[in-house]
């Protein structure tokens, strides 16, 4: 942004990676928490602020840029570049535009933007937990008490066949390391033995063709 609003790149040389690291940039913010402090999705709507703005000194853009970030709380950020997202960041989006009068997703939200934040720390116990807790939090989104009832009576065959597998095979796995007491030999999950992500990304899908 700096090398634009000074004149030392061109918006058309530039826009495509400002575009890729601005992506990237968010799903860290989100992935902790923070709100991204930069609304510019493109280099052209940046150049647009600042002409509107009247910012006609390299000066005053660059103190701009500077005071964008200026401000967010230091934080140790968790999520490291690359970092693989347990729930897309799109999805979280999503399920926070909606507006549904009978069923208040904040919980959910705050339960996948967990799961990001424990799958990246690599902690596995949480993560295998926290994959019950949305399966059993949901179910009155469909008209079911449980989510076995979910998995077994809504939607399509395919729909069925991805909610059996999150229900049978991720509940067998968290209760395991829920229920188990303290023995003289443990082994502890990895990355592999948790991650139901595929599952999980189609169920919350879902959820949000349900309620929008």
């Amino acid at each position: 942004m700096t090398d634009i609003a000074t004149g030392t790149a061109s918006i058309q040389d530039k826009n495509d990676e400002y575009k890729k690291l601005s992506q990237e940039l968010d799903d860290l913010f989100v992935a902790n928490n923070i709100k991204n402090p930069n609304d510019f999705s493109d280099l052209w709507e940046f150049y647009n602020f600042w002409k509107k703005r009247g910012m006609k000194t390299y000066a005053d853009r660059r103190s701009y840029i500077i005071k964008l970030y200026k401000n967010i709380k230091p934080k140790k950020l968790i999520a490291k570049s690359g970092t693989y997202n347990f729930v897309n960041p799109a999805r979280i989006k999503e399920i926070k535009t909606l507006k549904n009068t009978d069923f208040d997703t904040s919980k959910l939200v705050r339960f996948c933007e967990e799961l990001n934040i424990d799958f990246s720390c690599e902690c596995y116990l949480s993560t295998a937990m926290l994959v019950r807790a949305i399966a059993d939090h949901i179910p009155p989104i469909f008209e079911k008490n449980t989510f076995t009832e979910v998995a077994n009576n809504h939607g399509s065959k395919s729909f069925k066949d991805s909610m059996k597998n999150l229900d049978n095979s991720s509940r067998k796995i968290s209760d395991s390391h829920l229920h188990t007491q303290i023995r003289k030999k443990e082994v502890l999950p990895n990355s592999n033995q948790v991650d139901f992500s595929n599952d999980l990304d189609v169920l919350l899908a879902e959820i949000y063709r349900v309620l929008k």
